[in-house]
């Protein structure tokens, strides 16, 4: 790990000497022990190392078998390595050393194309088949790691970040839809391929790739919703299988050279690994657990700092930060210095808050960093649970429901629970009139309000026939089968991919033990009545916690509340009234008046302070971010914008 770059000529013209050398180059802040390369004829490949566990000591990448015929670069971590190591050594596999790179070049060996079934871990790779003279890549099933990827005439090329990608003679035109996706946060993680450069794309998690003279053949190795359901003979059983699981998804993480942190945000999710590490494996740890906080600055007005501070005095083994909402007014000069230099807007936007507690784990040392990305996505909330309800025709349970409502301190269990019903049994003439005066009223959003109108009639016409394509394509015929389809799109993959153009780059290993593929299908496999919002939002959780974590954390009744948004108004704020050219007029409708309505978004500028809502000023700051890293890159997208 961690950054990846490769050329492939298919014509055998040979690499020029210096091209991967410069795309990794580019990428220079992902390989703090290291960068090399591996150049044969028409193929060259490139990796920029970051060392995080024992293993990885012994690794050297690009890694070739001893003939050469395979080469691999890799980007991650093997989680299941003990158990591949056991079944290629049945195999007759010969391994040289303990690095999960060598592990993953002989399951290529073993396996062929179905390698990656048997890999499981934070990770993504390609091999050189010189034998069948083509590449072979894999992402892992939750997307944890990614690549960018162009098709060029008669030759391919791929990196970690489009930044590698861009030292190579590509022609450089704007996504519209890419774009359009930014400035309307509903549907920036449904496309899971594009980028803002036309002609340069992602591949989907869970899939795999083959490229040859015929170009890249891509498939989707992983298919949940092909699971059989789980039994378990009551919900203490159910609930002690799934702990064992979380159990086996801290514990392989927690190889690590460097000091080991850890975000606790209060929630259910990030205090669960914390408690586990705690209780269970601190032994695994030369260190103390450092754990990363962010709360808001008046601390009795944050629910979220509540639930920490019980479980900080409750094991003054944690090392704790804290980091309060008072830091935005220091970091975001810095922080606004850095937008040329985002590959895409995402990462500048949202990307903020996971930058100020990353940061703070690199001025603290950490080499590894656990979060609980995932958690929300193993268990129903309130709203899909008055679905899945009402679908199943289970209406006896409605009264446990609206009781699951009133624990949680919401009033609306009734309304929710009446247009889920209305979603579900109406005609489907209804439910059409319904979708038509939903996408009305969503034109004048605070997303779409800021787009020409017949930009974002245009914009919102073609998402709805991209969803209800999907839907089709991916209809459930169970409730496993919708659980899954949830991980088979890019709600999961997105978060990640931020997190990681974030991290990485700092010489951070984030490690995310809900998004573990083995936690995954166990959730989905999990009986509907452990997944569902009663009695308790998250209860198979809370109750598997008994022990691990203090009462006030388990039994914590708000579910919402997230202090990041606190963040990223503070934040907004600070930088629209701290650099006016941030939220300059002029430029903003230089570059994206062909798709912004400019009257509104000026008569929105002037609310600002005024009661204008968090939704409508994250929007602008959105819009501003997007006029800034457009007129900062103008010069490439010139026929654009």
């Amino acid at each position: 790990m961690s950054g990846i770059a490769g050329i492939l000529h298919f014509d055998g013209r040979p690499v020029e000497p210096g091209q991967v050398e410069a795309m990794t180059a580019a990428m220079h802040t992902r390989g703090p022990d290291g960068i090399h390369h591996w150049r044969k004829g028409n193929v060259a490949l490139g990796q920029c190392m970051l060392r995080t566990t024992p293993e990885s000591l012994e690794e050297t990448q690009p890694l070739t078998n001893e003939d050469q015929s395979l080469v691999l670069v890799m980007d991650g971590r093997v989680d299941n390595f003990e158990e591949l190591r056991r079944e290629l050594l049945g195999r007759g596999a010969m391994l040289r050393t303990r690095a999960d790179a060598e592990l993953v070049l002989r399951a290529y060996e073993v396996w062929g194309e179905d390698c990656p079934d048997r890999i499981i871990g934070e990770c993504v790779f390609f091999i050189w088949d010189a034998r069948r003279q083509c590449l072979f890549a894999a992402r892992d099933a939750a997307g944890t790691r990614h690549f960018h990827y162009h098709q060029g005439e008669g030759w391919f090329a791929f990196a970690s970040e489009i930044k590698g990608l861009l030292t190579l003679p590509i022609e450089r035109r704007l996504n519209e839809s890419r774009l359009l996706d930014y400035l309307v946060p509903e549907f920036d993680r449904d496309d899971e391929v594009g980028t803002f450069y036309q002609g340069i794309l992602r591949m989907p998690a869970g899939h795999a790739m083959s490229v040859n003279a015929a170009g890249p053949r891509i498939w989707r190795w992983w298919k949940p919703g092909e699971l059989s359901e789980q039994k378990f003979a009551s919900m203490e059983e159910c609930t002690d299988a799934f702990m064992d699981q979380l159990r086996v998804a801290v514990k392989c993480r927690l190889r690590s050279i460097k000091p080991v942190g850890a975000m606790l945000s209060g929630g259910l999710d990030s205090s669960s690994i914390v408690g586990l590490i705690s209780k269970e494996f601190r032994g695994e740890l030369r260190e103390p657990l450092q754990t990363f906080s962010m709360i808001r600055e008046d601390r009795e007005n944050c629910l979220d700092w509540r639930s920490i501070e019980q479980i900080l005095k409750a094991d003054p083994w944690l090392q704790p930060t804290i980091i309060t909402s008072g830091k935005v007014d220091e970091v975001w000069p810095s922080h606004l210095a850095s937008l040329p230099q985002a590959d895409e807007p995402f990462s500048f936007s949202d990307g903020f808050t996971s930058g100020l507690r990353y940061g703070a784990a690199r001025e603290n040392g950490c080499g590894v960093v656990f979060d609980g990305m995932a958690g929300d996505m193993l268990f129903y909330g309130l709203d899909r649970t008055s679905s899945c309800l009402v679908q199943g025709r289970k209406f006896g349970q409605l009264p446990a429901l609206l009781d699951a409502f009133r624990f949680h301190g919401y009033s609306d269990g009734p309304k929710t629970i009446f247009s889920a019903a209305a979603g579900q049994l109406a005609p489907d003439v209804l439910r059409a009139v319904v979708r038509s005066r939903r996408d009305s009223r969503q034109l004048d959003g605070p997303d779409l309000k800021l787009l020409r109108n017949e930009v974002a009639r245009r914009y919102l016409g073609s998402r709805r026939s991209v969803s209800y394509l999907a839907g089709k394509a991916l209809k459930p015929s169970s409730d496993q089968m919708a659980h899954a389809n949830n991980f088979m799109g890019g709600l999961l993959s997105y978060p990640h991919e931020m997190l990681g153009l974030q991290t990485l780059s700092m010489g951070i290993e984030p490690r995310s033990p809900f998004s573990d593929r083995r936690m995954i299908e166990f959730a989905i496999r999990m009986p509907l009545s452990a997944k569902l919002a009663i009695p308790w939002y998250k209860h198979v959780l809370r109750i598997g916690t008994s022990g691990l974590l203090p009462d006030a954390v388990r039994w914590r009744k708000d579910i919402g509340g997230n202090p990041g948004w606190f963040f990223g108004s503070r934040l907004a704020r600070a930088i629209h009234s701290g650099d006016p050219a941030f939220s300059d007029r002029a430029p903003c409708a230089s570059v994206l008046g062909q798709w912004v309505d400019m009257e509104t978004r000026n008569a929105m500028f002037g609310q600002i302070g005024r009661g204008l809502g968090f939704d409508e000023e994250w929007s602008l700051f959105r819009l501003s971010a997007l006029s800034g890293w457009l007129s900062s890159r103008r010069h490439e997208f010139l026929s654009d914008c």
